[in-house]
């Protein structure tokens, strides 16, 4: 049996399943190489559908991760009517502001579905072989079924969806996952992060990866008493000041505007970081205590708020919790993996998916490879590998930066070792100057890659059962040794969000770190993704020797071939 799970909002994509096993899982952002591509994923389509040798006909079951309430629509009606009449009570002036975001929410979901149902029907897919769920419920499920835990509480946070923006739910491998409550959309977490995001001259859904890093560099407490008046923990429930706090991403309240022009953008990022720490473990607090269920000690964790790797941080070292798992595309990415994992409960009652890695997407073979490299004969020289652990090792200990491309293409905002590029982690001036070469502006230092058997040393508390650190999906705070040695890949706080790396399932990638590990006496490398801003990583040969030519890296790794520029003589 095939179940298809589609998302044609922002950062569509697909996920193929058989018979409760995934085969592919990819971005159209990928393909087309538009960032968070925005439409219908039909090279997504049409790559699943060219592997496997299928037609849309093969295809039992399609189903869309959103539009699709689980709840009881009178309950959530009455819920809706009660929180706005709370919001009306508070604010008598807040009305048109209530009635905008159910407006916009509404308009624009509708045309979103719309668009998506007109598409399945220009293929020739009837209606009854398309199934919706539920925004957060994909989410959840997203996060639960790749879990390594046969029972967990499961949270959920990001802007909005469905008109929530959060959720809270009970899971296990027998019941499946079951929402217990939800916040809607008017109190969102993820709308608060974005606004700070724009009023600091970014882009919202897009940048917040910028503010949590220029957090370090503030002073939280100068503006903790700002957020807390626009949307904060109430002992009960995350709850906004609807009127003061718009739910959106633009158009700040003026009085908001005017408080936040008193600060430096430093402050303001610490702000809106250490606020949305504290609210989110509150929450979290709150319903481990509230849903005990014979000692549950395990969490999961999907949507935008969870890409925040230190507000996760935060979640696994609440007391009582033993492990978090934050599923490797926690954004609406995500959602083709997490509504195909709830149809697959439905229909069949397995409510696990394997998956050990995120190497779900297009891989090339060497001929693939050759054959696009014979096409840039006056650009590039190229040389077959005898050994490219080895080689790939030498071009690091000659302090060149490497970009590595080998195996299948991730699934998620993450490059983990299959399209990433690679430096050593001595040189903290590398955070200026390789950024600047990638054309990016982060606050953020790089990520580090480091073996499995070395990361005890390396990162506090770290266990191997934290699966979650394979997909740097979490921080820790480093070892005082780590980051004297390392000083590039860690924080000001003294923190990184490393990926550690395992033989039997990184294979040659894990191979070139042990290496490197071995014959320098360091514990990692920096992997960053590879791509310049703005750009999705590349996914392609093609897309790997452009970046090359750009400048983007010194030697390329692609596949079994070493790339360098070719140097032309000046006339």
């Amino acid at each position: 049996m095939y179940i298809l799970g589609l998302h044609n909002d922002e950062d569509a994509g697909v996920c193929l399943l058989r018979d409760g096993e995934i085969l592919d899982a990819v971005s159209e952002e990928r393909f087309r190489r538009i960032k968070l591509f925005q439409g219908l994923p039909e090279r997504s389509l049409e790559y699943v559908l060219d592997r496997h040798g299928i037609g849309i006909g093969d295809i039992d079951h399609f189903v869309y991760g959103w539009h699709g309430r689980q709840n009881d629509e009178r309950e959530y009606s009455d819920r809706l009517s009660r929180r706005m009449s709370q919001a009306l009570e508070r604010n008598p002036d807040c009305g048109d502001i209530l009635d905008e975001r159910l407006c916009v929410e509404r308009k624009r979901d509708g045309e979103t579905r719309q668009l998506f149902e007109d598409w399945m029907k220009n293929l020739g897919v009837a209606p009854e072989r398309v199934s919706y769920v539920d925004h957060h419920h994909s989410h959840a499920w997203s996060a639960f079924s790749c879990s390594p835990f046969d029972e967990a509480l499961v949270f959920t946070l990001d802007s909005r969806g469905d008109l929530k923006s959060g959720s809270v739910s009970y899971a296990s491998v027998e019941d499946g996952v079951k929402e217990c409550a939800y916040n809607l959309s008017f109190d969102s977490l993820g709308f608060l992060y974005g606004q700070i995001t724009h009023y600091l001259g970014y882009k919202p859904h897009r940048h917040e990866g910028k503010i949590s890093g220029l957090a370090a560099h503030g002073d939280p407490q100068k503006t903790l008493p700002l957020f807390k008046t626009l949307i904060d923990w109430d002992g009960d429930t995350i709850i906004a000041n609807i009127g003061r706090f718009r739910p959106f991403y633009t158009n700040i309240h003026p009085d908001v505007v005017a408080a936040l022009n008193k600060h430096s953008r430093e402050d303001i990022a610490a702000g809106v970081q250490r606020h949305t720490e504290d609210v989110v473990v509150q929450y979290v607090t709150h319903w481990r205590r509230k849903i005990d269920r014979s000692g549950n000690r395990h969490i999961c964790l999907a949507g935008g708020v969870f890409a925040n790797v230190r507000v996760n941080q935060r979640i696994a070292e609440i007391d009582g919790v033993d492990n978090i798992y934050v599923v490797p595309h926690m954004g609406d990415g995500g959602f083709p993996l997490g509504a195909a994992a709830a149809l697959q409960f439905t229909l069949t009652g397995q409510s696990k998916l394997d998956m050990d890695t995120v190497y779900l997407g297009p891989a090339y073979s060497n001929q693939d490879i050759a054959d696009c490299l014979n096409g840039y004969l006056n650009q590039v020289n190229f040389d077959p590998l005898r050994d490219r652990v080895a080689q790939t090792v030498a071009d690091l200990e000659a302090e060149k930066v490497v970009g590595y491309f080998d195996n299948r293409m991730e699934f998620g905002p993450r490059a983990l070792g299959a399209r990433s590029i690679l430096y050593h982690s001595r040189d903290h001036a590398a955070n200026d100057w390789l950024n600047a070469r990638l054309h990016r502006t982060e606050f953020m230092p790089f990520a580090p890659v480091t073996p499995a058997k070395h990361a005890a040393k390396c990162y506090e508390g770290w266990r191997d059962d934290h699966i979650s650190a394979q997909f740097m999906t979490r921080t820790y705070n480093c070892t005082e040794a780590f980051a004297e040695k390392h000083p590039a890949v860690v924080h000001v706080d003294g923190t990184a969000r490393p990926q550690v790396v395992r033989p039997e399932l990184h294979g040659d990638y894990y191979a070139i770190v042990d290496r490197y590990c071995e014959r320098t006496g360091e514990r990692a490398l920096i992997n960053t993704s590879f791509n310049r801003h703005e750009e999705p990583i590349l996914c392609s040969p093609r897309d790997a020797i452009e970046s090359l030519l750009n400048d983007t890296v010194d030697i390329l790794i692609l596949g079994d071939y070493r790339v360098t520029r070719r140097k032309h003589k000046s006339a």
